[in-house]
């Protein structure tokens, strides 16, 4: 996955789509996870889409939604810190809070038929959706 994230980032791609990279092995879940952190750090975006899933990253960025989306969404930081993290239009929501990669306070948050955004000031953020709608929209 590395090789194909790497040599797309060469040939100037800043977006990626990546299927079938959970479930199965753990070990390969989490370095695809890792994956979407490296593509943020590169300047690029990926979607890691899974059986009623779809995850993605930012760093010291916004993630906007509209209000078409339902379900559950968990925020995870993975940096060891993310500060400025802001979620709006949504069931819990943060105001400049600063989430650590030891205690997930993001865990299991809902959209709210709204539209919102989660954003970061400084840091990574895993954004992770439950949802089989979500994983048509990047």
């Amino acid at each position: 996955m590395m090789a194909a994230l790497r040599e797309g980032l060469a040939r100037g791609y800043r977006e990626f789509r990546l299927y079938g990279g959970t479930g199965g092995r753990i070990d390969h879940t989490l370095a695809n996870i890792q994956a979407l952190a490296f593509l943020c750090e590169n300047g690029a975006r990926g979607m890691l889409y899974g059986e009623g899933c779809t995850m993605t990253a930012i760093r010291n960025g916004t993630y906007q939604f509209e209000a078409d989306r339902s379900g559950y969404v968990s925020v995870f930081s993975l940096s060891d810190h993310s500060s400025g993290v802001t979620l709006r239009g949504l069931k819990y929501p943060l105001d400049r809070a600063k989430l650590v990669s030891s205690f997930p306070l993001g865990t299991s948050n809902e959209f709210t038929n709204c539209p919102g955004s989660i954003s970061v000031e400084n840091g990574t953020l895993l954004i992770v959706c439950t949802d089989q709608r979500t994983e048509q929209k990047p």
